[in-house]
């Protein structure tokens, strides 16, 4: 995975399309017309304290506990 940002699950509210973006800052970035369904963030500070530099781990452990439930909620 590269860097740092968040990788964003969208959907596009037009058609309804899902489809994934990397997003590295915190006002850019983010598609016009669609909906967040899913975000990860990889910005250090979400990991470093409890994973250090394993950010495998965290991402497995992210994955392992999603609330799929809730993500199919949001689509629309």
């Amino acid at each position: 995975m590269r860097g740092v940002g968040w990788v964003v699950l969208y959907q596009d509210k037009a058609g309804g399309r899902l489809f994934n973006q990397w997003v590295n800052e915190h006002d850019v970035g983010h598609p016009a017309g669609a909906v967040p369904i899913l975000v990860l963030d990889v910005f250090e500070h979400a990991f470093m304290v409890d994973y250090g530099l394993k950010r495998a781990d965290y991402i497995a452990a992210f994955f392992r506990n999603v609330n799929w439930k809730a993500a199919e909620a949001r689509l629309t």
